[in-house]
C-alpha cells in the first residue's frame, strides 16, 4: 500500500510541471515574460491617459441642443435697413416626453401612451413698425413659452 501511494505522489508534480511547460513558449524565460507584462501594462496606462485627456477636452455640456442656440433676439436681415433694425426671436427651447397619466388617458378620445410637452421661442413684447410700407411686429423681448402652432 505504501508503494502505490508513493507513485501517486511522484506523478502529481510531474503532471503539473508538464502543464506549465506546455503553456509557456520554448526558450522564453521568466524575465522575458516579465518584460512583456511591463510593456503591456505601460501601453494600457498610456492609452487610458490619452482617453482621459480627450474626455476632459469636452466639458460636461448638454449636447442635445448642439447647433441650436438659446432663445434670444436676432436681427432679421431681410427686413432690416441701416438705422432701422428689425428683430425677431430665434433659438431653441426645451421639449420633453413622459408616460401619460392613467386619469388623463381615460379622458382621451384616442388614448396615447406618451405625452409630449414643448416650449417655443416667442416674443414677450413687440412694437409695431412700418418698413417699405409693410406693417411688421418688431420683437423687443423673447422667452420660452407654450407652443400654439404645431406642424401636422
Amino acid at each position: 500500500m505504501q508503494i502505490g501511494s508513493s507513485l501517486l505522489r511522484r506523478r502529481i508534480p510531474t503532471a503539473i510541471n508538464l502543464n506549465l511547460t506546455v503553456k509557456t513558449k520554448q526558450g522564453q524565460s521568466a524575465a522575458d515574460r516579465m518584460i512583456l507584462i511591463v510593456k503591456y501594462t505601460g501601453a494600457t496606462i498610456l492609452l487610458l491617459s490619452v482617453l482621459i485627456q480627450t474626455g476632459q477636452l469636452f466639458p460636461n455640456n448638454d449636447f442635445t441642443n448642439f447647433g441650436c442656440e438659446e432663445c434670444k433676439l436676432k436681427e432679421n436681415n431681410i427686413f432690416s435697413k441701416p438705422g432701422a433694425p428689425v428683430y425677431q426671436c430665434m433659438g431653441c427651447c426645451f421639449s420633453r416626453a413622459y408616460p401619460t397619466p392613467l386619469r388623463s388617458k381615460k379622458t382621451m378620445l384616442v388614448p396615447k401612451n406618451i405625452t409630449s410637452e414643448a416650449t417655443c421661442c416667442v416674443a414677450k413684447e413687440v412694437k409695431r413698425v412700418i418698413v417699405n410700407d409693410v406693417k411688421l411686429l418688431n420683437h423687443t423681448d423673447c422667452h420660452c413659452s407654450t407652443c400654439y402652432y404645431h406642424k401636422s
